[in-house]
């Protein structure tokens, strides 16, 4: 007998005895309760929604979604994240996946979910409604760059600082340091430092003088996140990382609203790449979109204007922008409606990419528009 239902508490430790098989046999080995302690540690039953595929009482499929939300100012939207999305060996092309992503998305949608995301292969997640989207930057730094450029920028005597113990008085600094950027998801203080390890991340604080200056996530040889206090910390503080990495390469993630990153980054990196940020899709687009408006606006001046469009299943909508205030509302009136139609696929790609004139084309925007692509984006972390 096949059941589909949420997951109780009591079913717990079996999700883990199944996710770790299922991973390890398709991948290499997997300890979820060490990968993702912000969900699967002990005493996390309560933080996230499991949706499972059951034969006879056993598991055969399961997904996670993990409500979180974004703040810009005293703007706010909700993201349902989902990870964990596996199925038995032995139970594939049964169609347990796409019921559980039904069932996950039905919900999203009945709890007035702003938009969700999840990690992948863009078409297989297609099937569900999810399309690549947002936008990122990668910065690639070798051992070269710090020694030709080390004049440029001031010396500065810091030390990195691996966070470990979750009462230590920096992590309150850190979470404060994560709080005062543009845009944020807000991470319940008794799961910062569970977060902050998510995928075997390691959390440093960056110490001047014995202060906390600034936080570096790194995995391998790879920065999640850094955010300082001080821009002229920078070299130093990525010459470090590099260091810590004991690799030949430091690579540096940096969200598009990150502005205060990208001068000194441009001075000292060897490469560079601007990328899709992962698969996403969108329920509530006027909140979506003048969520994102917002977010650009504090750090680029938004033209003024109005742009009326529609995407398929989703209705009409309108742009406005005065004196760099952006609003979207939704068009009621049928003879308003724009003869301009994007697929709910397509409209990730025109609005949230770093190649959206390649689906938008700039005729069709008001004139010296420059609202798109919008910064649409998570940090790794706050993903499950």
């Amino acid at each position: 007998m096949i059941t589909y239902r949420k997951a109780l508490p009591k079913d717990f430790p079996h999700i883990l005895d199944f996710l770790n098989m299922v991973f390890s046999m398709s991948h290499c080995p997997h300890d979820f309760r060490q990968l993702l302690p912000k969900i699967y540690k002990e005493g996390q039953e309560q933080k996230s929604i499991h949706y499972l595929a059951l034969e006879n009482e056993e598991i055969k499929a399961c997904v996670c979604v993990v409500p979180v939300t974004l703040y810009c100012g005293n703007k706010t939207i909700t993201c349902a994240t989902v990870g964990s999305v596996s199925v038995h060996p032995y139970s594939r092309g049964k169609g347990y996946m796409r019921k559980l992503m039904h069932m996950a998305i039905q919900d999203m949608k009945k709890n007035n979910i702003s938009m969700s995301t999840l990690s992948g292969l863009r078409n297989r997640y297609q099937y569900y409604g999810y399309e690549k989207g947002g936008i990122t930057f990668q910065y690639c730094f070798t051992s070269d760059n710090f020694r030709h450029c080390r004049e440029r920028f001031p010396k500065r005597d810091i030390n990195l600082c691996q966070i470990q113990d979750e009462k230590t008085p920096l992590l309150a600094k850190i979470q404060e340091i994560q709080e005062n950027q543009l845009l944020f998801v807000k991470r319940n203080p008794e799961d910062f430092l569970s977060i902050m390890k998510s995928w075997n991340t390691k959390l440093y604080a960056i110490l001047e003088n014995q202060m906390c200056k600034g936080y570096a996530a790194l995995q391998g040889n790879h920065i999640l996140e850094m955010y300082l206090t001080d821009e002229n910390l920078l070299f130093t503080s990525l010459e470090k990382c590099l260091t810590e990495s004991n690799s030949k390469e430091l690579f540096l993630r940096v969200s598009p609203c990150d502005s205060h990153l990208f001068k000194g980054c441009t001075q000292l990196f060897e490469s560079f790449s601007i990328s899709l940020d992962d698969n996403y899709m969108i329920f509530d687009y006027p909140k979506v979109l003048e969520f994102f408006l917002n977010v650009k606006a504090s750090y680029i001046p938004l033209s003024s204007g109005s742009w009326n469009f529609t995407i398929k299943e989703h209705g009409s909508f309108k742009i406005q922008v005065d004196s760099g205030i952006p609003s979207v509302t939704q068009i009621e009136n049928p003879e308003e409606h724009s003869a301009l139609e994007f697929s709910s696929f397509d409209s990730i790609l025109a609005l949230f990419s770093p190649n959206h004139s390649l689906i938008l084309d700039e005729t069709q925007l008001p004139k010296n528009c420059n609202w798109f692509p919008l910064p649409l984006g998570l940090s790794p972390l706050d993903k499950c």
